[in-house]
C-alpha cells in the first residue's frame, strides 16, 4: 500500500515538534508520554525523527492525528531561537532566492566587518526579496556572523588608529552604519586619549606646515583638528600649546 506523501509529511512534522517540546520540558500531552515513548525520542533530532517515520506504516488516521499536534506546520520542529538553513520549503522560488543571498552575504563578510544594517542595504540594492533578506539577517545574527556590537568596536577601533578620529566623529560615522543609539554611546564610552589624538593631530599638522606664517599655521592646525571632529576646547588648547612648543 503507497503512503499519501502529504500524510507522511505531516507525520513527520509533528514528530519533530514533539521532540522540540519534551526537550523543552513540555506540558499537556507530551508530559504523559510513557517511558518506551520518551525512550526512543530523547537524544533523537530532527533528522532521527525523519528516519523512524519513514521505515514506519502511517495508519488510516495519521494525517487527522499529526494535523491535531500544537505547532504542526512549516515551522514545527526548529529549535527555540533558530533559522533553518533552508527556509521557504513551499516556495521554490524563495528558497533559490535565500541560497544565493546567503552566498552572496557570506561573500561580503569574507571580504570585511559589515553591521546588519550596512549588509541588509546591499543585499536590498540588488533586488532580493525582502523577506528573503530579513530571513538571512536574522540567520547571520543568531549564528552570530553578524554582531553589531563587536562590529562597532571593531570599527572605531580602526577609525581612531587610521584616522584619529574624535568621539564625536566615531558617533556620527557609527549612525552611518545603522548602529543603534545604546550600542554607539557603550562603545564611544569605552575610547579615551581624546586629548592626546588631538594633539598627535596638531603636532603632525605643525611639522608640514613650518614656514609658514603663524596665523596660516593656526589656521590649518584648527581646521584639521575641527574636521576630525574634537571639540573646540580642546582644538585652541591643542593648536596653541603645539604652535608654542614649534
Amino acid at each position: 500500500m503507497s503512503e499519501d506523501p502529504k500524510t507522511l509529511t505531516d507525520l513527520r512534522r509533528a514528530l519533530s515538534d514533539l521532540e522540540s517540546r519534551q526537550a523543552a520540558g513540555g506540558t499537556g500531552f507530551f508530559a504523559r508520554l510513557d517511558a518506551g515513548d520518551a525512550e526512543e525520542t530523547s537524544g533523537t533530532g530532527s533528522e532521527g525523527a525523519v528516519g523512524s517515520t519513514e521505515s514506519a506504516e502511517p495508519g488510516p488516521g495519521s494525517a487527522r492525528s499529526a494535523q491535531g499536534v500544537p505547532g504542526a506546520g512549516p515551522s514545527a520542529g526548529e529549535p527555540a531561537g533558530t533559522v533553518p538553513d533552508e527556509p521557504f520549503a513551499d516556495s521554490p522560488e524563495l528558497a533559490e532566492a535565500y541560497a544565493k543571498a546567503k552566498k552572496t552575504a557570506l561573500n561580503m563578510l569574507a571580504m570585511r566587518d559589515h553591521s546588519s544594517t550596512e549588509l541588509r542595504e546591499k543585499l536590498l540594492r540588488r533586488d532580493i526579496d525582502p523577506a528573503v533578506v530579513d530571513r538571512l539577517i536574522t540567520k547571520l545574527e543568531r549564528s552570530n556572523l553578524l554582531d553589531d556590537t563587536q562590529f562597532a568596536q571593531r570599527f572605531a577601533k580602526a577609525q581612531r588608529e587610521s584616522r584619529k578620529l574624535s568621539r564625536s566623529a566615531l558617533r556620527r560615522q557609527l549612525v552611518k552604519k545603522g548602529i543603534d543609539e545604546e550600542t554607539i554611546a557603550g562603545v564611544v564610552e569605552e575610547v579615551d586619549g581624546e586629548e592626546d589624538l588631538a594633539r598627535e593631530v596638531a603636532e603632525k599638522k605643525a611639522r608640514s606646515t613650518r614656514g609658514l606664517a603663524h596665523e596660516i599655521r593656526e589656521r590649518r592646525i584648527l581646521g584639521m583638528l575641527a574636521r576630525r571632529g574634537f571639540s573646540s576646547t580642546i582644538c585652541l588648547k591643542v593648536t596653541r600649546e603645539v604652535l608654542a612648543e614649534t
